[in-house]
C-alpha cells in the first residue's frame, strides 16, 4: 500500500468516525496547519534567540 492510499484510508476513517463533511474535513486540516507551524515557530524561537 503506498503512501497515499494509506493518507486517503486515515481521512477516511477520520471523517466518517466524527461524521465530518469534506468542508469540515478541510478546515480541520487548515487549523492543524496552523497550530503546527505556531508550535513550530516558538520551538525555533525558543532554540535560536539568546538567552
Amino acid at each position: 500500500m503506498d503512501l497515499i492510499a494509506l493518507d486517503k484510508k486515515a481521512a477516511l476513517a477520520i471523517q466518517n468516525r466524527f461524521g465530518l463533511s469534506n468542508y469540515q474535513m478541510l478546515c480541520l486540516s487548515w487549523v492543524m496547519g496552523l497550530v503546527m507551524g505556531f508550535a513550530l515557530a516558538l520551538i525555533l524561537h525558543w532554540l535560536f534567540s539568546p538567552h
